[in-house]
């Protein structure tokens, strides 16, 4: 019996986007439009000069210390782990994830201390082009952020609870109101305080970035509360898995960190330039490449789970073939359509035709990297699923140092064009070593012994 048309349109539109995938794009492009009315707000109250830079140069570290210490023990090895244990035990995944709140939240606030203590280091560490009334005031915003941090090491071990639960809408819905802290922030109270209203806007939008995804949580059995299962099988293996992730995960912040410290020295104004166009490029990637790898994370732990290789692989392969072809179409647009974009939503007030036209060229030049950067996604996602987190810290370490390399020696010849240059080369390199490390994975599924249980016995 032949199937209708609607039902074959159905099932295709089911093969090319991953259940919870179109949720997870539509909130992030909402986010988008948030970092526009951010970005626009920021352009016409400030301007790119040097009290932007401080502000965007001052959430660098902080960001590195929740990524490396936080974000990079949750996003390759808690999915994988809590489903397994969730399979066999829910009390003992929701054990194990306390735990890892728990164990988030203390490192998060050691690692504040030690900041907020370091801030005058830091100052001439990273705004090395900056003069010192700049410093000053880089030293401030720095140690006002801190305190966010702390509140998105809780949020961000919820949100793994949330997709291991595919409860997107929650997870996805805490940036756009952390956005909303900044703008609210910035537009009631930067005309008396400057742009440090600015950075308490930030604090207040952390609130709330954790105030909806503990919401989100009690539609699932899991309740935050303290937790110390420090010594289980499941906590064990995730110490075991989290470690040489936290050694490739803070190479993202470190490149942007990196085209932070290079770009204070080829232009006054250039790190806010670089960061209106990181936040251009950034669209298609969350859209599409994060979204889509991220919405078919749990199948894909599910079927490592049952080693199941055909259904791995059959996930795994739809999803790389959508991301590449979308993500390709969308960095074209970008490229063709910077001027009118930067033009449109950034021109005006302090932001001039100069302004607008180096930006719409960095723009143009990052749209290069977009399809290269969304397939690192599916296929770190891809070798975090088998449990392994090792291979992939030798594809990122690889890639870093092609951009390191890349951008500092085509900065003389093309200025900060050779920022999103040097990027792309080294997501190129990246997407290289990660494919071929993949396939090894995926050919062993269903030949190895199966993994021990990780729920603790008695």
């Amino acid at each position: 019996m032949s199937r209708s048309p609607v039902a074959l349109t159905r099932s295709l539109f089911d093969r090319i986007f991953p259940s919870g995938a179109l949720l997870l794009s539509f909130l992030s492009f909402v986010y988008f439009i948030a970092g526009i009315v951010r970005n626009r707000v920021f352009a016409n109250t400030f301007g790119p000069g040097p009290e932007l830079d401080a502000y965007n140069a001052a959430f660098r570290i902080p960001e590195i210390a929740l990524d490396v210490l936080v974000a990079a023990g949750l996003t390759a090895p808690f999915v994988p782990i809590y489903t397994a244990l969730r399979h066999d035990d829910e009390h003992a995944a929701n054990d194990f994830g306390r735990t890892v709140l728990t164990a988030a939240v203390l490192v998060m606030v050691v690692a504040v201390i030690v900041i907020l203590f370091a801030a005058p280091l830091l100052a001439t560490t990273i705004g090395v082009g900056f003069d010192q009334a700049t410093r000053d005031l880089y030293i401030d915003l720095l140690r006002i952020n801190c305190f966010a941090q702390i509140l998105f090491a809780a949020s961000i071990c919820i949100g793994e609870v949330l997709v291991a639960n595919r409860r997107f809408l929650f997870y996805a819905l805490a940036p756009i109101l952390y956005t909303a802290g900044i703008v609210a922030g910035t537009v009631l109270g930067a005309e008396r305080f400057g742009i440090v209203a600015t950075a308490w806007g930030a604090v207040g939008g952390a609130v709330l970035h954790l105030g909806v995804r503990t919401l989100g949580i009690l539609g699932t059995s899991f309740r935050p509360r303290p937790g110390f299962g420090f010594r289980t099988p499941a906590f064990r293996e995730f110490i075991r898995l989290m470690l040489p992730r936290m050694i490739s995960h803070p190479i993202e912040p470190l490149t942007f960190t990196f085209f932070t410290a290079l770009a204070t020295t080829i232009a006054v104004g250039g790190v806010s330039t670089v960061n209106f166009a990181l936040d251009y490029q950034v669209v298609p990637v969350s859209l599409i490449g994060i979204s889509f790898s991220l919405a078919v994370f749990p199948t894909l732990s599910t079927a490592y789970a049952d080693d199941d290789r055909v259904a791995f692989r059959d996930v795994l392969g739809r999803n790389v073939v959508t991301i590449g072809i979308l993500t390709t179409l969308a960095g074209i647009a970008l490229f063709i359509g910077a001027p009118i974009l930067v033009e449109v939503l950034l021109g005006g007030g302090e932001f001039g035709p100069e302004d607008v036209a180096i930006t719409a060229t960095i723009v143009a030049a990052f749209a290069v990297s977009v399809p290269f950067d969304s397939l690192a996604y599916p296929l770190s996602r891809g070798l975090y699923a088998t449990h392994d987190t090792i291979r992939q810290v030798g594809a990122s370490f690889a890639g870093f140092g092609v951009v390191l390399a890349s951008s500092t020696l085509l900065a003389p010849s093309l200025g900060l064009v050779s920022i999103p240059i040097g990027y792309a080369l080294g997501m190129i390199v990246k997407d290289v070593l990660l494919a071929v490390f993949l396939v090894r994975r995926v050919q062993a599924i269903g030949r190895a012994t199966p993994p021990p249980s990780l729920v603790a016995t008695t």
